[in-house]
């Protein structure tokens, strides 16, 4: 195994620990933090005459500190107690360093006291603010007991004590930011997606939907052609007609497809107000009585808007032929000041109220998405849609 596969196991190792310890620090900084207190200790230990018994008191503060990285913590608690394994050892181990003055070199500078410190550090990212503080005033007290007074004086090292708490707490407040982050953007990304999947279902339902209408239309008739002994020829209409409609029907599957996808070619664009007429002449093949009328110029109309109004009037043609086949159908598309669009069929057995079905909650979301008014329901003895768009801006205005 080479050096750097080795250094790949360990980064991904220490990624492992922390995660598990929901620790959102970088794979480097416990390996930074072990090796500084190493340091330190090790300082501390050979700043001391009696060499066998401070290397004792370093190790009972440096392997506690350290196996909280490799302890398992599978165990619920253990997991939510992990701290007892080295609060006590390291405190007991940095007193005992501190019992001994500091005389081999550097006696003004006693690195004992200041091993405290990046524990603490530690103590408080790993634990949280309770744990920690709780741990900083421990080893305060522990320095106040045992640490020997020197020409930079004790206050020195509380000193230092107060900024590794205070880091502690920064570090902490900024993991949680990030957490916070992370989890407000998987949630928005949920949100996202799920109004996309919504946004798709309700192109492929309404396109589907009226193309099955009208096929259906053009295969019954085919039928009773072929069960009444008629002219072969207009079953063989019926049955082009029906083809031509699937066909049409994929091609506008493939191009709604195209404009979904961000890394496919350039597709043709999709249906807008001016494909209305196209529409109403699709079922008027298919045997459906419709009568449209249209005023103002559907070049106003801005393509998002169109398509909207397109897919609007799809379904409620799709609905006309479903529950009414072969009634007539009054479409009528005014632009003005904004647009209106009114669908009028008469009722045949019975139709479900507004918002029930994806068919008319589908065509309340794109009215809403459009930020404009659609009622459907029945008057009297009529099924209508009617939708209104005030003037906005996407609503193109004439050129002058």
């Amino acid at each position: 195994m080479s050096v750097q596969d080795s250094a790949r196991d360990v980064r991904d190792f220490l990624e492992r620990r922390c995660r598990s310890k929901n620790l959102d620090i970088p794979w480097w900084a416990p390996l930074l933090s072990a090796f500084g207190l190493v340091a330190m200790v090790t300082v501390a230990v050979l700043q001391r005459e009696a060499a066998a018994d401070m290397v004792a008191a370093g190790l009972v503060v440096v392997v506690p500190s350290l196996s909280i990285f490799f302890i398992p913590n599978t165990g619920e608690w253990l997991k939510n107690h992990m701290w007892v394994v080295d609060l006590l050892p390291t405190l007991a181990g940095s007193a005992w360093l501190m019992s001994q003055p500091a005389s081999a070199f550097w006696p003004q500078h006693d690195f004992a006291p200041a091993v405290l410190v990046p524990l603490t550090l530690e103590m408080v990212v790993r634990e949280g603010f309770r744990t920690g503080t709780l741990y900083a005033i421990a080893s305060a007290v522990v320095m106040r007991i045992f640490a020997s007074d020197t020409p930079s004086g004790v206050g020195v090292h509380f000193l230092l004590l107060f900024v590794g708490w205070i880091l502690g707490l920064l570090i902490l407040a900024q993991m949680r930011a990030l957490r916070a982050e992370r989890q407000a953007r998987s949630q928005e990304h949920a949100r996202a997606t799920e109004a996309e999947r919504t946004r798709i279902a309700r192109e492929i339902h309404d396109l589907v939907g009226h193309s099955l209408s009208i096929t259906l239309l053009h295969l019954t008739a085919a039928r009773r052609s072929v069960a009444e002994g008629d002219d072969p020829d207009e079953a063989v209409s019926a049955l082009t007609e029906a083809e031509a409609v699937g066909r049409r029907a994929m091609a506008e599957i493939r191009r709604t497809i195209g404009v979904l996808s961000t890394s496919g070619p350039g597709t043709a664009p999709l249906p807008g107000a001016a494909d209305v007429v196209r529409l109403v002449e699709e079922g008027r093949s298919a045997g459906q009585t419709i009568t449209f009328a249209s005023s103002g110029d559907l070049t106003r109309i801005d393509a998002g808007v169109g398509l909207g109004i397109y897919r609007i009037l799809q379904e409620s043609l799709a609905n006309a032929i479903r529950h009414a086949p072969g009634a007539p159908v009054s479409v009528s598309l005014a632009v003005a000041d904004g647009v209106r669009l009114s669908v009028e069929n008469p009722i045949v057995g019975t139709r479900r109220g507004v918002g029930e079905g994806s068919g008319l909650a589908g065509m309340a979301a794109r009215a809403e998405q459009l930020r404009g008014r659609l009622s459907a329901g029945a008057e009297e003895s009529m099924w209508k849609v009617d939708l209104v768009i005030p003037p906005h801006c996407l609503v193109r205005k004439a050129l002058a």
